[in-house]
C-alpha cells in the first residue's frame, strides 16, 4: 500500500524543490542514483537521505550545525508518527528547510578534507604547510560560489 509523499530534493548548485515520490526506499534510491543512507534532524522530525557512497561527488550543502557537508544530491522527508517508512514534509518543515538549504554552499577541498569555512581551510593549510616535505604536493579545489561553477536558477 504505497502512497506518494512530497519531499525536498536538494541538488548541487540548485535551490531545494518539492518532488512527489512513492513512499519506498527504492524510490528514494532511484532519485539519488544509488544506495541510500539515512540521517535525521530529530528535533524537526526530518530525515536526510543521501547516497551511501559519496566519494568523488561534489560538495552540495553545509550541514545546519556547520560541521561537515553532504556531497551530491540528497532528499529531505518527514518522520511518520507511526510506521517505519517516510512521510511528507509539513508546511512548517518545508519553510524551515527551504531557508536552511536555500543557497548552495562554497567549499574548499584540501586533500581529503572539506571545509565550508575559509578560516578553517586556512588553518588546515598552514598546519599542512608545516608538515610537508620538499617536493610533496596537495590538491586544493574550490566548489561553489557565484559565477564560478555554480549557476543558481
Amino acid at each position: 500500500m504505497d502512497r506518494k509523499i512530497e519531499v525536498f530534493i536538494v541538488e548541487p548548485g540548485k535551490p531545494p524543490r518539492i518532488v512527489s515520490m512513492e513512499n519506498t526506499m527504492e524510490a528514494a534510491e532511484e532519485l539519488l542514483g544509488g544506495t541510500a543512507q539515512v540521517g535525521c534532524f530529530l528535533r524537526q522530525r526530518v530525515l536526510l537521505i543521501s547516497r551511501q557512497c559519496q566519494d568523488g561527488m561534489r560538495p552540495n550543502r553545509r550541514m545546519p550545525d556547520g560541521k561537515g557537508c553532504v556531497r551530491g544530491t540528497f532528499l529531505l522527508c518527514g518522520i511518520p508518527e507511526e510506521g517505519c517508512m517516510f512521510d511528507s514534509l509539513t508546511p512548517a518543515q518545508q519553510k524551515e528547510f527551504q531557508v536552511v538549504f536555500e543557497k548552495p554552499g562554497e567549499f574548499i577541498v584540501l586533500g581529503n578534507s572539506i571545509y565550508a569555512d575559509p578560516d578553517d581551510a586556512v588553518d588546515a593549510f598552514y598546519n599542512l604547510w608545516d608538515t610537508m616535505k620538499d617536493g610533496e604536493s596537495i590538491t586544493l579545489t574550490k566548489w561553489g560560489g557565484r559565477g564560478r561553477g555554480v549557476t543558481p536558477k
